[in-house]
C-alpha cells in the first residue's frame, strides 16, 4: 500500500512512506552530483536519514538541529554511505520543506521601535442622537 500523507502548506506531516518518498526523489528530481536516476542508490542513506530525523525532530526548526545533525548523521552512516556536508544539507532541507517542516527560527526583532511621543488615544465620540 503507498498511502502517503503529503503536508498542505503550514501542516507537519508525521506519517511517511519512505519506500514512496525515495521512489519520487529518484524519479521526479535533480539530486545534486546524480547524473542519472542510476546514481540514487548512493543518496538513499542520506534520504532514509533525513525522513528519520524529521519523524523524531519535526517539531523543531531545521536550523536549531544543525550539531545533532552531524554528530547522528557520522554516527548512524557507516563512511562509505557518506556524503558531503553540503549535500546533506541540501538532501535534510529539502526533506523538511518537502514534509512541511519549519526550516529557521523565528526570532523577534532585536531592536524594537519605541515611538518618541506617547500614543494619544482618540477621544471616545457620544452616540449620535436618535
Amino acid at each position: 500500500m503507498e498511502a502517503i500523507q503529503i503536508a498542505p502548506d503550514g501542516v507537519k506531516c508525521e506519517a511517511i512512506d519512505v519506500a514512496a518518498e525515495l521512489r519520487r526523489w529518484q524519479s521526479d528530481y535533480f539530486i545534486p552530483g546524480a547524473a542519472a536516476p542510476a546514481a540514487f542508490p548512493r543518496f538513499e542513506p542520506t534520504f532514509k536519514f533525513a525522513y528519520d530525523l524529521y519523524l523524531q525532530w519535526h517539531r523543531e526548526p531545521l536550523d536549531n538541529l544543525a550539531d545533532r545533525i552531524e554528530c547522528a548523521y557520522e554516527r548512524q552512516l557507516p563512511p562509505s554511505q557518506r556524503l558531503d556536508r553540503d549535500t546533506v544539507q541540501a538532501i535534510v532541507a529539502a526533506v523538511w520543506e518537502r514534509m512541511g517542516g519549519q526550516l529557521h527560527v523565528r526570532r523577534l526583532p532585536t531592536t524594537l521601535s519605541v515611538p518618541r511621543e506617547p500614543m494619544r488615544m482618540p477621544m471616545r465620540q457620544p452616540p449620535p442622537a436618535v
